[in-house]
């Protein structure tokens, strides 16, 4: 039978991502407040499969319900308190409010929302800093959102907050025309003022769309990434264990070698898209990138052969940063490999740093840039170099200009999503013939960390000794592989698919370990149960499992001290290091 229903679990999924991805172009060429609004009530609705959504703007001390898309009447045109109602709370605590049934909830005035079909609510903040609108979604049964429906709402409230700064200036921008016209002796420098504002506006918007357009992308290359996680750890599970069969016979192994080196192919393919995505594991530790960079051009003069010449220009003094060295390295190695595919009759590659300080101004050219302090390094080559059009797609997942066979289109969107998971920027400056030019900036690390380029002690792995796992997981085929790996590495093992059925097992007292995966679909999430399980016995050890590669919390919750992550695919021997060290932690 095939699984591949098992990768697609979903298409309403995927069609609520387009929905979003659409509604954030119209967004951005919204030319008016009500425009937005109109944009969003609809949008809110489809894209939560809704029974309505209202529009809630701040006005002083009030919330201003200014318009609704619902199956009945709620609250339009009508103002309240802040303090007494739910979208109030939103804007004034900056937090979703996420709530399965409204009559359980004490923050809801129960007596005005009687008379309305509501049942269940979700309610977001529109702007981070200081809220000045609210979404509201609801339904006419009890409803209880999941992790990526609430991502896709608070996606939608960012792009809504761009939009409202956007209609904005353009009203400015309008009322700053008007009185040139009418101020005859000042129009000349009024009108090179606006088209400079206007210039700016426009790349403004066009950073945002693209910014946008990759955190969509983004968000669902990573759910994909990890329902192909969970398959490859079935498929690498089984073949260890197939592996290691005493009656397997050398033709045998030879297969399941082969099969092996296939599905670890395609897991480096996985945890490509999860860094695309922003989703890959990070060791962090304060780094000098010179000594990073000289360690990783040793290697790289080798592959790039002699008709290519590296000249590095590294400046004294440079500040530390806290960053993964090993993701730099390897994002150092996808630009040289890039660089070295575009010069196929040798040239020059030039790797330079540099403290570098990125000031309010170039901040509001790039939506993605905080200001302050950064390390920058430069890298450079004299290939052949890219059109505008091509320079422009050049971070996104699958892009290539390469021939078939000859790259997956991977290399830089791993090098965009490693800079921006870690706080950084990078941009990229190149004409067709005159080569090309990214320039990386990393942040300065300004608070007292370990020791530069500190090394972890290595474990040694060891097999169980008759020691109690609970091994919680809603995937069955994931579920009874782990149990199968688990038992061959000489653990007793238990297995519960949903978090009240862990709870209820946990009672007998002879669990050693939790071994439970993070997004469980039916009720509490693998990250509170580890909460709860703890909190009730501390002597209880916990390792995290999940395709997504990092912790992906429960409503923001914090996993347990001492808690572990493995990620989805894992080999028999990083399963058995990983249950060893949380078990003699």
């Amino acid at each position: 039978m095939s699984v591949f229903p098992a990768v697609i679990t979903d298409s309403s999924d995927v069609s609520a991502w387009l929905l979003l991805i659409d509604a954030v172009e119209r967004l951005s060429g919204a030319r008016s407040l009500e425009d937005v609004i109109d944009v969003v009530r609809r949008a809110a609705r489809s894209i939560s499969r809704a029974d309505g959504a209202t529009f809630v703007l701040r006005d002083n001390g009030l919330c201003h319900y200014v318009d609704e898309d619902a199956i009945g009447p709620l609250w339009k045109g009508q103002k309240f308190p802040m303090s007494a109602c739910i979208s109030g709370w939103a804007m004034l605590n900056r937090q979703t409010a996420v709530i399965p049934d409204i009559y359980l909830d004490p923050r809801i005035p129960h007596d005005a929302y009687r008379p309305t079909f509501v049942k269940s609510l979700v309610m977001v903040p529109v702007g981070a800093a200081a809220p000045v609108a609210a979404i509201g979604i609801y339904w006419a049964t009890e409803h209880r959102l999941g992790e990526e429906e609430v991502a896709r709402l608070e996606s939608l409230a960012r792009a809504t907050s761009t939009a409202i700064a956007n209609v904005a200036l353009k009203d400015s921008l309008s009322q700053a025309a008007e009185t040139a016209q009418a101020q005859a002796g000042e129009i000349r420098a009024l009108l090179d003022k606006t088209v400079s504002e206007t210039a700016h506006r426009l790349k403004v918007e066009e950073q945002l769309r693209h910014s946008q357009k990759m955190e969509a992308i983004g968000n669902l290359t990573g759910g994909l990434a990890h329902d192909f996680n969970n398959l490859l750890a079935i498929i690498t599970g089984n073949l260890d264990m197939l592996n290691e069969l005493p009656q397997a016979s050398a033709e045998v192994r030879e297969l399941t070698r082969d099969a092996l080196d296939a599905a670890l192919r395609g897991a480096e393919l996985t945890r490509s898209l999860l860094a695309f995505a922003r989703r890959q594991p990070l060791a962090p530790r304060r780094i000098g990138i010179n000594a990073v960079i000289t360690s990783v051009v040793r290697l790289l003069q080798r592959s790039l052969g002699e008709a290519i010449e590296l000249e590095l220009r590294l400046a004294p003094n440079l500040w530390p940063v806290l960053a993964d060295p090993a993701q730099l390295e390897s994002a150092i190695a996808n630009l040289a490999n890039n660089a070295r595919d575009a010069m196929p009759k040798g040239g020059r590659i030039v790797i330079a740093t540099c403290n570098a300080h990125l000031d309010a101004d170039y901040a509001s050219m790039h939506v993605d840039v905080i200001p302050g302090p950064y390390v920058a390094v430069e890298f450079s080559d004299s290939g052949t170099g890219m059109a505008p059009e091509v320079a422009s797609r050049i971070f996104e997942p699958f892009f290539t200009t390469k021939s078939e066979g000859k790259g997956t289109g991977l290399g830089l969107a791993m090098v965009f999503g490693f800079m921006r998971q870690s706080g950084g920027h990078i941009n990229v400056y190149s004409e067709p013939g005159r080569g090309t030019t990214f320039r990386l900036y990393l942040p300065r690390a300004v608070a007292e960390g370990e020791a530069l380029e500190q090394s972890a002690a290595a474990v040694q792995p060891l097999r169980g000794a008759g020691e109690v796992v609970l091994v919680v997981d809603d995937n069955d085929a994931v579920r009874q592989t782990a149990v199968r790996q688990l038992r061959s590495l000489g653990y007793r093992v238990v297995e519960a698919m949903t978090a009240a059925a862990a709870m209820e097992i946990l009672l007998n007292g002879e669990v050693a370990l939790l071994f439970t995966d993070i997004v469980l679909r039916d009720g509490m999430g693998g990250v509170e149960l580890a909460r709860q399980a703890t909190a009730r016995w501390p002597m209880l050890r916990v390792l995290l499992t999940s395709g997504y590669s990092e912790m992906q919390l429960d409503d923001g919750a914090e996993p347990p001290p001492g808690a572990r992550l493995l990620s989805k695919p894992y080999r028999l021997d990083d399963l058995m290091r990983a249950v060893r060290e949380a078990l003699d932690a």
